[in-house]
Parts: structure tokens; C-alpha cells; sequence
């Protein structure tokens, strides 16, 4: 066995040295082409090198096997063009030594029919050996049939044949004269017991006898043109004949090529005609009916069974089927009158009349076997003894009268034993958590169980399972002693009780116990809520119906949104439906309403529910609401809030925009409720200068009060004051102080300056300086004076403010506080202070924790503890994404947010085009990345998921590694000589946007790579200035005031993102570069709107720089990929990553 192993060993060897050898490519295509030849056969080897030649071999495609001896096979695929629409698909599988085929596989129909492989199969391996061989330097050009030495490519014959077809399509008119669209063909069927044959007639006005359907198929294929006789000659082309046959030439076309293994194969019209069984073609069943359904609504010319030809119409139609039964005295005799037909696959084809009906074959399938048996019996009858009769009339009556006109003759049913059924069903309650349900059935005297099996060939078993199955819809268990169906699903207690019940009675007679009937389904209770508003606390009561207090806490107490009723402790049910008990149940779990409140006449409520509650309670139209005078004159005030009255200051009125005068009233309008709120405007809208209209138009007010000597008019709505004097009482043993502006340090001085230009007239003070200097500041300001100062030295001076309460506290760039367990977020909410407003563009950047902390700032409470606030609105709406608590959320928030986006307001904003600009890192610089990334890969695969949690900072390290290898590798390896991709790109950029005359905004998340690129931008003589957090504010300042200048020449600012991402205004610039992505999109884009913001007269181009298959590729992608919270929170705002969690960083180191 050893020897024959290594015999065969060293044939195969031999064998594959000759072939690699064979340096003879004439003799190889010979052997190549025999081969096929023997694959295929003569006639499909031929067929299949005219359509290669053809050009009719696409989308040829080759690839290296897999699995056992992949080195020697190779897989070939193509699409061959077919008599159909669709092309062909052509599988096969090649082996390159031994120079044989190994598999093979065609989508043609008649691939499966032939011995050997298709023409198609041939076509495909002719084109892969004349073309693939010839490129792999295996054959001489010449060698391909149809190649001369020094001609020119030519368009690919598949093309060149498309190109020509329509060509000629176009041209048959002129080419044929009258004759075009003329041609008629006519079809001949004849219908025998064996099958159906159809023989073709084609002509205009004389009729010619088409001889060779093969021929004529080919004919067709190639728009050969063909003599019938000196009146009818024409090229062969479907536009050839009248549109009504030509669904007949394609359907002839397709058959000829499904059946050439049949009949041979094609004959050419100047050969000798073909045998006479190609005048006359045999139909399969599919066939036939694909046939039949072409020629469905016309006449044709048939004869059937022996019968002389005459015309017959096609039509989809049910044949006229009887059926008889008469009554014989030992049983009934059964007959069904006889058809003349054919079975197909889809249709039953009738010859009746003049007609040929088709009947779909799914409308018998009921009595499918039944009409199986008559066929065996020629005289189309049956007999049925008195025994089997009552079975008969149960299992097989009922369908043939369905499928059959019946006629009974002395036969009556009910003779033989067959009885009416008649269904009981007896329901019981044993328990208060259960229900029994006992069905029964009678025929005449006999009485049955569903259940049980006696006498079944007495029982219409049909009837009795579609009963069981109605029953067994609420059925659980089924006890055999009682023969009972069990029920103890509360739900399904409550289906039985509301739909079952009804449902039963259509049965049959439905039988209730005493016990049962005490288990009642009470329809839902009027629910009444009445909102008024006193010394500035809100009070709600609650009703519902003549339910008492006690049932209704019982009931909210015991809520589930997913079931149809309430449950009471009696055991009988409280219906949901239209009930408005929901709302209650949300009302009291928003509001935080305790069982004891609600046993209370009314419920006190902070005043900034009213709008939740408002829309809350307008949204149930079966809620009765009662609103007293001040809680509507409240809810009009907040919805009305241009319709408002307040003035806006005189010297501020022709600066603001529409929007902004929106603003400005929304903040009053806020302010005059005792509420805050949420400035959310986009970048570059103008949040400080209605702030600033809103500090003069509270000054305005006040001097005119003190002018006056008068208290405080109070408005006809005393509502608009109530909230603001509750809150001032609660302070009154702290000194008053005007207006607190807590702001970033960089923008401290930006604030003054704002201030300064557009309300000169207000008293401003900065709080800043050494700590000593701060407190004799503080100390010195007057109840005036508008203190403004940074969240870092407010958390140092935070006990010196202990003393003060403001009537107003602004905190700017208020995600500042996104932290509350921040000690800047702390320090700002220790502040005492009437009114509360925070600017910023980004509520939400990371996590919705941010945006409770802002809340918990502006209105503590109003988002409840962030514990609360965590289980129920933010792990729903992030983790479960639950569209109930989202909309939830949006609703408590709105009338508290104020969020115009730039693209909605500024119609006038010149356009920002942002692009993402590739480059790819090379040499040194990419070895640098691969080895950073694998040594990440290697450390997080050690880890545990415990080691993982402990290492984040680590983790984080190492990816900043990675960008920073990104940026300039020289960030990260001090001896690191070679080039930076990105550096280089950054510079042309810069380059050409200098000699263009533009100005340029270049932000990085590395202060070390803007001195890097400030080192070559001196080297390129192009003048720059750098900003980053170590530059003073007064200097800040200078340097923004001296780029925006037109005479300016210095073209170029280099900013830090942190440093420089907001509170500039910076439109001297109208190209904007990201060096870095950061994780957080949000930070970008507001760096970004220092140039594209009002004032800016030019289209802003920003370019983000980002190197192709690293992980800044993979930080776009997660920023796109978490950007969803924040617009479904807030409509506009895209958030970025806070946090990682082992997968995302996998995910962002998977490029490489």
C-alpha cells in the first residue's frame, strides 16, 4: 500500500513538472480545446465558442480556491448572456495542474439534462483560457482567434453586440419597409391524451409553416434574415412582428435553447431543415400553463382529442363541477360529473365548449384526495354504506360542498345519526385567583366533554375543535377529575372577563356561578384634577370618581403601564382604558407626591411644574381640569413670551436681532415666575448681549421704582411676582447684591469688555486678583454693582460670598459644572440668589448627568436627586433607549430651554463648509503607530475585566500616546528625525491659504504640537500668534483685538482647544484647521464658531486633519456614533466620549 502511495506520488510529481514545462502553447490550446470538446460534446462545444466569440462572457471573474490542494485551483465565475433577461451564472471550479475541470455548475435550464457540462460552461472556460492564460505570458497574442499582428483593440463584443442591436432595432423600419411590426405568429395546438403539441404558422397575409423552431430561434438570437418565399422575407428580430406575438417569440426562443439537448441542438435556415418534431414542439406542464397564460383572453387555432381543429378562447375560469348523492336503503351512492381535462403543476386545464379554463389547482386542494379516487373510477361514482355515512357526512361533506353544486335525492343527514351539535360552557369561581371553566357538547340526549374521546365517529370532531381551540386561548391547566380548563393568570382572568365571556355566548350557552358574577369589571372611574395657585405654592387635587382616596393610592401605589386594568383588593377589576388614571401615575411619580400628600384635600407643588402639569393634563381630554386664575394667568405668561410686557431697553433695541429680543423676553419672563432657565444658543448667537439686555432692562426697572418712591407695582397677573418675593423673604438677613457673573478665567475680562460696550451705564466690578485683594473688592461693592468673577476663584472665595444674596446669579459656559460632585459645581450652587440663569452651548456633551447638574443648579429639586434622576429618565433613556422616558424628560425641560441653532436664525450666516482631509503615515512614522498599537492590543488582552476598571487613566495614556504619534512622532520620541504626514499637509494647507489672502484659525488638543508647528511656520517666514492656557487674559485679549485688525498682516493663530475654544471672537479668520480630533465634537465645533459666528462676512472652511487607518479615523466614527443623546434630548446639540469602556477601545485601535 506504501509502494502504490509513493508510485502515485511520483506520477502526479512527473506530471505536474511536464505541465509546468510544456513550453508549447500551440499544442497545449489543442489539447485545451479537445478537452473541452470531450467535456461538452460536439454540438455544445460549438454552441458555446460562438457565443464566447460573441462577446457574451461578463463579469468573468477568478480567484484561488480554498481548503485541500488551494494552491492548484482555481475558482471561475461569469454572467453568460442567455435568451433571457436575466444572464446566466456559470460556477466552476478549475485545477491548474492537471489541467482538468473539478466542478461545474450553470444556472440554465438545461444544464441538469445534459451528460456533460453546458454551452455556457464552454463559453466561460474558452474565455478564461484565451484571455487569463494570454496575460499570465502562457500564449502568444496570435494565438486568440480573430487577433492580428498590429491591429487595434477593440470594444468588448458584448458591448459592441448591445450597441449593435439597438442600432439595428432603430433601422428596421427603412431596412424592412411595411414589413416591420407586421409579421404575425400563429400557434397550432393539438391536445392528446399524451400531452400537448404545438406547431407555428408565421406570416402577414399568407400564412408559411414554420419549419425549424431551432432555426428560427437562432435566428432571432442573431438577426439573421430569412426566405420563407418570394412575399415573405425579413430580418428576424422580436420588433420584427405585431406586439401581440411577440411574448410568442420570446417564449419560443426560451424554449429552444431549455430543450436543444433534446432535439440536437440548433440548425442553421440554410441548412436542411430539421426532422418533422421541430415543426411541432412538445409542452411540459410548466410549459404548457407558462404557455396557456400568454395566450389567456385570446383564440387559438386547436384540436382536442381527436376532434377537427376550430378556435378555442382561453380563460381563467372554474368548470362547472356537480356532485349527487342519493339515498339508497344500505347507504348512499356518490357521483360527480365527468371533465375533459389535462393536470398541470398550477392549473387544471378544461375543454368544455368553445373554452379552455384554467382553474388554479388550490381551489380543489380540500378535496384533493377525494377527486384522486373518482379518477381511478371511470364511472365517476362511489358508494358509501349506511355505517360510514354519518363519518362521511363530517369528514368529507362539508368540503365538497364547498368545491361542488351538490344535489341530494331522498338523503337527509339527520337519518343517519348525524346530530346538530349544541356547546355548554359551565364557568366557575372556586377562589378568588381563579377561574374553572368546564365546556360540554350534546348530540340529542348524549351529553360530552370536549375533552373526552367516546363515540367519535358519532361527533362532528371538526365542530368540536374549533370550539376547544376558542376556549383553550385562555386555558392554563387542565384538571382531568373535574374534566375543567384552570385559570389563575390574573391577565388572563381579565381577557376571559371582558372579551372571553362574550365570545363563549357566540358558541353556545355560557353559564356563570354566584361566585363568579361577584368578580366585577368596573368601567374606568372619571378622573377630575384641580390646579390653583396660592402665595406662590401651587395645590392639586386629585379625584377619581366616587373611587375613595384609599382605592386610589391603592391603585397608583400598584401601577403597571403594560397591563389593561386595575386590580382592587376585593378581586374585582378597575378598567384603564380612557381612564386617566396614567396621567395620575405619572404625576405622582414626577412630582414626588408620598401616599400621605395624597390623602391630603390638596397636594402642594412647586410653581415650576406648572407648565409639565399643564401640558400633562391638556394632552387627556378625559381628565376634567379645573385652573383657578393664577395658574392660567402663569401658563399664558410662559407660552405667550413675545406677547409679554416688557421693554426692551431703548439703546439696545435697534443691536438685537429677532431672536435675540425672543431671548431677552424669555428670560424676563422667566425672571418675573421666580424661575431660571437654560441659554442654550448656538455658538456664536450672541448668549452675553441678552444677558446684558436683560441685566439693563432689571436696572432700568429698579431706578425707575426708586425714582418713584414707591413699592414694587405690582402687574395685573399678581402671579408674575409671587415666585421672586417667596425667595426673597427666605434671604432677607443677607446682604443684597445686584448681579453675579460667574464665567471661565479666560473670559472674565471679555465680560467687562461686553458689558462696558453695549450697557456702559451699569456698574461693573471684577472680582479678581490675590485673595486679599478679591475680598476688599467684594467688601467694597455696592448693592449696584455687577460682580463678575471665575468659577476657579469663586470656589477659592466661596465662604466670602456666604454673606450675600443676588438678585441674580449667570453662570457662562455652563458645562463647566457637568461635574456636581465638582467643587466649582458646588461652589456656584452655594451662591443665594433669586434668579438663576447658566449660558451654554452644549446642556449635554457626555452623559445626561450633565444636564441634572445644571439643573440642580438653576432649580434645585426640579430633576429630583440625581440618584431618582439616574433610575428612572437617565439608565432608561441611554441604556434601554425608552422613547417614553426621553419624551418625558423633553417635556419637564422645555419651557426651562431656550435653543436656537445658526442655521434656523442667521438666514444671513455665511455658509460653513467643512471637509475631513486624509493623509497617510509612511516610513518611520507608521512602524512608530504599528508597534504602539500592538503593545496596547497585547496589554489589553492580559487584563481582566477588574484589572481594566483599575487601569483607565493607564489606558488613557497609552491612546493619547497614539494620537500624539498621529500629530508628529516628535511629540512623544525626543531623538525622533524623520517626517510628520500630518505636519507636512498642515503647512502646504497653511501655505496656500496665506498666499491666497486669507486668515487661519489652527486648533490643537497639544500645546506641544502648536510649537512644533510654530518652528516651521517660522522657518517658512509666514508671521503667527499663539494662544494657548498659559497666555495671560490681558494679553488673550490684546492678541484678538490685534488679529481681527484689517491691516493686520499677521495671518495665522495658533490656538490650544481648551484654551481657545470659547468666549473668542475671531471672524477676522475664514479658515478653520482641526489638527487633532478630540473625543468630544461638541468642543470642536464651538472652537470652530469663533470664526463662524455674527460678524463674519466670508464662507468658512473648516478642515478637520485626520490620518487614514489609525485611531483618529476611529474617534470620527465613535463621535458620529454618540452624538445621538443629545439630539434627542435637545434637538441640535451632538455629544462626544466621556468614557471608554473595553470593546470601544478594541474598536478604536481595529484598523490595525
Amino acid at each position: 500500500m506504501i509502494a502504490d502511495f509513493h508510485k502515485m506520488k511520483e506520477i502526479y510529481q512527473n506530471k505536474k513538472e511536464n505541465l509546468q514545462n510544456n513550453k508549447d502553447g500551440r499544442n497545449r490550446e489543442m489539447t485545451f480545446r479537445e478537452q473541452i470538446r470531450n467535456l461538452a460534446g460536439s454540438q455544445s462545444y460549438s454552441r458555446g465558442m460562438q457565443i464566447y466569440n460573441r462577446g457574451k462572457v461578463l463579469r468573468f471573474h477568478i480567484e484561488e480556491a480554498e481548503g485541500v490542494h488551494a494552491d492548484e485551483n482555481v475558482i471561475i465565475e461569469a454572467d453568460v448572456e442567455g435568451s433571457r433577461s436575466t444572464p446566466y451564472h456559470v460556477y466552476l471550479m478549475w485545477n491548474t495542474v492537471w489541467e482538468d475541470l473539478v466542478e461545474s455548475e450553470c444556472s440554465c435550464p438545461a444544464f441538469w439534462e445534459y451528460d456533460g457540462i453546458c454551452k455556457h460552461c464552454v463559453a466561460v472556460l474558452l474565455r478564461y483560457y484565451y484571455e487569463t492564460k494570454n496575460r499570465m505570458g502562457q500564449m502568444n497574442l496570435m494565438q486568440i482567434p480573430g487577433i492580428q499582428k498590429g491591429m487595434a483593440r477593440k470594444t468588448t463584443g458584448s458591448i459592441q453586440q448591445l450597441l449593435q442591436k439597438g442600432a439595428l432595432v432603430k433601422s428596421l423600419p427603412m431596412i424592412q419597409g411595411d414589413i416591420c411590426g407586421k409579421v404575425r405568429l400563429e400557434p397550432h395546438m393539438v391536445v392528446e391524451n399524451t400531452g400537448i403539441t404545438v406547431s407555428f404558422k408565421l406570416g402577414i397575409n399568407r400564412m408559411y409553416v414554420l419549419k425549424d423552431v431551432f432555426g428560427f430561434a437562432r435566428a432571432i438570437e442573431n438577426h439573421e434574415k430569412v426566405f420563407y418565399g418570394k412575399n415573405l422575407q425579413f430580418i428576424h428580430a422580436v420588433e420584427s412582428f405585431v406586439p401581440q406575438s411577440r411574448p410568442l417569440v420570446s417564449f419560443l426562443v426560451q424554449w429552444a435553447e431549455k430543450n436543444e439537448y433534446r432535439y440536437g441542438g440548433y440548425h442553421s435556415y440554410y441548412s436542411v431543415y430539421g426532422n418533422a418534431r421541430e415543426k411541432q414542439i412538445d409542452l411540459s406542464a410548466n410549459d404548457m400553463e407558462t404557455f396557456l397564460e400568454l395566450m389567456k383572453g385570446q383564440e387559438i387555432l386547436a384540436s382536442v382529442f381527436y376532434m377537427d381543429e376550430k378556435p378555442w378562447k382561453i380563460v381563467e375560469q372554474i368548470p362547472e363541477r356537480t356532485l349527487k348523492i342519493l339515498g339508497k336503503t344500505d347507504g348512499i351512492e356518490v357521483s360527480i360529473n365527468r371533465l375533459s381535462g389535462i393536470r398541470g403543476n398550477r392549473y387544471n386545464i378544461f375543454f368544455s365548449g368553445n373554452q379552455i379554463m384554467m382553474e388554479p389547482m388550490k381551489r380543489m386542494e380540500p378535496v384533493k384526495e377525494f377527486l384522486e379516487c373518482m379518477a381511478e373510477i371511470p364511472e365517476r361514482k362511489i358508494f358509501v354504506e349506511k355505517t360510514d355515512v354519518p363519518l362521511f357526512c363530517m369528514e368529507l361533506l362539508p368540503a365538497l360542498e364547498q368545491c361542488f353544486e351538490c344535489t341530494k335525492e331522498n338523503f337527509d343527514e339527520q337519518q343517519y345519526g348525524v346530530a346538530i351539535p349544541e356547546f355548554s360552557i359551565y364557568l366557575d369561581a372556586p377562589q378568588t385567583d381563579m377561574i374553572t371553566c368546564r365546556p360540554q357538547v350534546q348530540y340529542d340526549k348524549k351529553v360530552y366533554s370536549l375533552y373526552e374521546t367516546r363515540d367519535v365517529a358519532l361527533r362532528d370532531l371538526g365542530k368540536e375543535a374549533a370550539v376547544r381551540e376558542v376556549i383553550q386561548r385562555y386555558e392554563e391547566a387542565y384538571d382531568e377529575r373535574q374534566k375543567a380548563m384552570v385559570i389563575t393568570d390574573e391577565d388572563k382572568i381579565y381577557d376571559l372577563l371582558t372579551e372571553g365571556i362574550p365570545v363563549f355566548q357566540q358558541l353556545g350557552e355560557v353559564y356563570i356561578s354566584d361566585t363568579l358574577k361577584g368578580m366585577q369589571v368596573h368601567p374606568s372611574p372619571k378622573v377630575a384634577v384641580g390646579v390653583s395657585i396660592e402665595s406662590g405654592l401651587m395645590q392639586l387635587k386629585m379625584t377619581a370618581g366616587e373611587m375613595s382616596k384609599e382605592e386610589l393610592i391603592d391603585i397608583l401605589s400598584r401601577y403597571n403601564k403594560r397591563k389593561k386594568y386595575y386590580r382592587l383588593k376585593d378581586g374585582s377589576f378597575v378598567q384603564k382604558e380612557d381612564s386617566g388614571l396614567d396621567i395620575l401615575v405619572d404625576l405622582k411619580e414626577t412630582l414626588q407626591l408620598t401616599d400621605q400628600q395624597l390623602m391630603q384635600e390638596s397636594v402642594p407643588v412647586d410653581t415650576y411644574r406648572a407648565l409639565y402639569i399643564d401640558q400633562q393634563l391638556r394632552e387627556n381630554p378625559v381628565i376634567s381640569l379645573v385652573r383657578d386664575k393664577n395658574f392660567r394667568s402663569l401658563i399664558r405668561n410662559m407660552k405667550t413670551v413675545e406677547d409679554n410686557d416688557f421693554e426692551i431697553p431703548a439703546e439696545l433695541e435697534p443691536i438685537l436681532r429677532g431672536y435675540q429680543k425672543t431671548g431677552f423676553l424669555w428670560l424676563k419672563t422667566l425672571s418675573a415666575n421666580g424661575f431660571g432657565g437654560i441659554l442654550a444658543d448656538d455658538m456664536g448667537l450672541g448668549k452675553t448681549l441678552q444677558v446684558i439686555c436683560y441685566l439693563l432692562s432689571e436696572y432700568q426697572e429698579r431706578e425707575i421704582q426708586e425714582k418713584s418712591k414707591k413699592e414694587p407695582v405690582e402687574k395685573e397677573q399678581d402671579i408674575e411676582n409671587e415666585g421672586r418675593q417667596r425667595e426673597k423673604k427666605s434671604s432677607d438677613d443677607r446682604l443684597r447684591r445686584n448681579a453675579l457673573i460667574v464665567a471661565p478665567a479666560s473670559l472674565v475680562y471679555n465680560w467687562n469688555s461686553e458689558l462696558e460696550r453695549f450697557a456702559p451705564r451699569l456698574a461693573v466690578r471684577m472680582i479678581v486678583g490675590t485673595a486679599a485683594q478679591r475680598r476688599t473688592l467684594l467688601e467694597a461693592a455696592d448693592e449696584r454693582e455687577i460682580l463678575i468673577t471665575s468659577y476657579d476663584l469663586l470656589r477659592r472665595d466661596i465662604d466670602f460670598y456666604k454673606k450675600y444674596c443676588f438678585r441674580c446669579q449667570i453662570i457662562d459656559e455652563a458645562q463647566y459644572i457637568k461635574n456636581h460632585s465638582t467643587q466649582a459645581a458646588k461652589a456656584v450652587k452655594k451662591i443665594q440668589a433669586d434668579t438663576r440663569f447658566a449660558l451654554t452651548g452644549t446642556p449635554v456633551e457626555n452623559r445626561l448627568s450633565e444636564l441634572w447638574s445644571i439643573f440642580d443648579y438653576l432649580m434645585p429639586g426640579f430633576l429630583y436627586s440625581y440618584s431618582r434622576f439616574r433610575e428612572e429618565l437617565e439608565v432608561q433613556i441611554v441604556q434601554h433607549e425608552s422613547e417614553e422616558a426621553s419624551e418625558r424628560l423633553r417635556k419637564m425641560i422645555r419651557p426651562f430651554v431656550l435653543r436656537r441653532l445658526k442655521k434656523d436664525v442667521l438666514r444671513d450666516l455665511p455658509e460653513k463648509l467643512e471637509e475631513n482631509m486624509y493623509t497617510r503615515l509612511e516610513g518611520e512614522q507608521q512602524k512608530l503607530y504599528d508597534a504602539h498599537v500592538k503593545r496596547m492590543k497585547l496589554l489589553l488582552d492580559k487584563q481582566s475585566e477588574e484589572e481594566f476598571n483599575t487601569s483607565k487613566i493607564v489606558i488613557l495614556s497609552e491612546l493619547t500616546k497614539l494620537r500624539q504619534i498621529c500629530c508628529d512622532p516628535a511629540l512623544l520620541f525626543e531623538e525622533y528625525k524623520g517626517e510628520s504626514a500630518k505636519l507636512e499637509m498642515c503647512v502646504d494647507l497653511i501655505r496656500n491659504a496665506v498666499e491666497n489672502g486669507h486668515k487661519i484659525l489652527v486648533f490643537s488638543q497639544f500645546t506641544t504640537m502648536l510649537s512644533r508647528l510654530a518652528d516651521r511656520l517660522e522657518k517658512e517666514e509666514t508671521a503667527y500668534y499663539m494662544l494657548t492656557g498659559s497666555t495671560g487674559k490681558e494679553k488673550r485679549a490684546k492678541l484678538v483685538e490685534e488679529f481681527n485688525k484689517e491691516d493686520n498682516s499677521t495671518a495665522v493663530f495658533l490656538i490650544s482647544l481648551k484654551a481657545g475654544g470659547t468666549g473668542l471672537n475671531l471672524t477676522a479668520a475664514d479658515i478653520v484647521i482641526h489638527y487633532d480630533p478630540w473625543w468630544n465634537l461638541a468642543v470642536q465645533n464651538q472652537a470652530t464658531d469663533r470664526a463662524h459666528r455674527i460678524g463674519q462676512k466670508n464662507v468658512v472652511n473648516v478642515y478637520k486633519l485626520i490620518a487614514k487607518d489609525t485611531i483618529e479615523e476611529n474617534i470620527v466614527k465613535l463621535q458620529e456614533k454618540k452624538h445621538a443623546l443629545a439630539d434627542q434630548i435637545l434637538s441640535g446639540e451632538d455629544m462626544g466620549s466621556g468614557s471608554f469602556s473595553r470593546e470601544e477601545i478594541l474598536e478604536l485601535l481595529g484598523s490595525k
